[in-house]
């Protein structure tokens, strides 16, 4: 059906002459739709109450002015419904539009430099509308997005930027409609504005969601800002004054000198194991140079005698030493983990569910004994060991 419609500015223009065209013509003509006739051509004018054909009239549309002015002409405050092609029937949109009136607020005390400066326009109600597996669709909602999350906006007909600025901090981001990647920025959006704890909350949010995305210097990491303006804002409505962004620098820090000393004790361990590994080399090859006999390997591997017995015990005890002030380090490294956890936990969150616990183990990760350092020192004690208990005259 896509390569039927053709479209002039927002209208389009159906030719009757093919058959699913016809079709099309005589569901609208039921729906009481206005049709403009000129021939065997009809117009279907941009719709206030109906959404048509809306991801194909962005896909061929190079103009953002042009979209932003589609849809600021819709209706949002009554029941609308959208065409499905597939079915060839009307549904009823879903969406509840109680966004746009907070939306319209917020962009009339932002800076937006372009064609229009008021958006009349429910996020609720495009986000339902339009195919959530249309790149470009999905950018539109973003553009629309970004000029009420950021300070300060500037667009044309293709290109799009905006800055995060909060005193003598900002972020800068540019969009095109013609070839970026979406942002997938919904989530946020509907975080900020369906998701009220109070009158006018979205305020509170949108600040704190500006201050995110400028500590982090990003805005395509969408979870992550989520998840980091979630803990702010509940930081925020419990009254918790201290400051959360200056704690959660710590809070790297303090992973970052862990991080250093979970690689300093597995370099020693490295180290102290290697150098343990190389005075048996030399043990074995004295072994090897003063033997006399003709099966090396049988002796190596059978032969009896305490001297030898009293060796193994050594080279033993050794490696246990080894392995036991690893494990020792990596038990002491856990402590300050759980000390991190508890300052973090008391400080920063104020709370101790679990999501405060996911967002701490995302980003600190437990000091552990390797799973690869355990097998190599079982593989190895236990063949000592064994070879140790052959040395026997039993």
């Amino acid at each position: 059906m896509n390569d039927l419609l053709s479209w002039k500015n927002t209208s389009l223009k159906i030719d009757s002459k093919i058959d699913e065209n016809a079709v099309l013509i005589e569901i609208l003509k039921n729906k009481e739709i206005s049709l403009r006739k000129d021939d065997s051509e009809y117009t279907l004018v941009n719709q206030e109450f109906y959404y048509i054909f809306e991801d194909e009239f962005i896909n061929q549309s190079k103009n953002l002015n042009e979209i932003i002015t589609k849809y600021a002409q819709k209706n949002y405050d009554k029941l609308c419904q959208v065409y499905m092609p597939d079915m060839k029937v009307f549904r009823d949109v879903e969406a509840i539009s109680k966004d746009k009136n907070s939306y319209e607020r917020i962009i009339k005390e932002n800076r937006i430099d372009g064609d229009r400066r008021n958006f009349p326009i429910s996020l609720n109600v495009l986000n339902e509308v339009l195919d959530n597996n249309n790149l470009k669709s999905i950018l539109f909602i973003d553009i629309l997005i970004l000029f009420g999350l950021a300070t300060t906006s500037i667009y044309n007909a293709e290109e799009v930027k905006a800055e995060f600025r909060i005193e003598d901090k900002c972020y800068r981001v540019e969009l095109n409609i013609l070839d970026s990647r979406p942002l997938y920025l919904y989530p946020i959006y509907d975080w900020i504005f369906n998701d009220e704890e109070y009158d006018e909350s979205y305020n509170v949010k949108l600040q704190v969601v500006r201050q995110v995305i400028i500590n982090k210097n990003d805005i395509n990491n969408v979870d992550g800002i989520l998840e980091d303006s979630k803990l702010a804002y509940k930081r925020i409505i419990s009254k918790k004054t201290n400051e959360y962004f200056e704690q959660l620098n710590q809070l790297k820090d303090d992973f970052l000198i862990l991080s250093q000393n979970e690689n300093s004790s597995l370099r020693t361990l490295n180290l102290t194991f290697f150098a343990w590994l190389g005075y048996l080399g030399v043990e074995l090859f004295k072994i090897i140079i003063n033997y006399k006999g003709e099966d090396i390997i049988s002796y190596l591997l059978f032969s009896k005698g305490a001297k030898k017995g009293i060796v193994l015990l050594m080279f033993i005890v050794g490696l246990c030493f080894i392995f036991i002030g690893y494990v020792l380090e990596i038990k002491s490294l856990e402590k300050t983990y759980k000390v991190i956890k508890g300052i973090y936990k008391d400080k920063i969150l104020f709370e101790t569910d679990l999501e405060c616990e996911n967002k701490f183990e995302t980003t600190i990760k437990k000091p552990e004994v390797g799973t690869l350092q355990k097998l190599v020192f079982s593989i190895i004690f236990i063949a000592l060991f064994v070879r140790f208990c052959q040395t026997f005259p039993w």
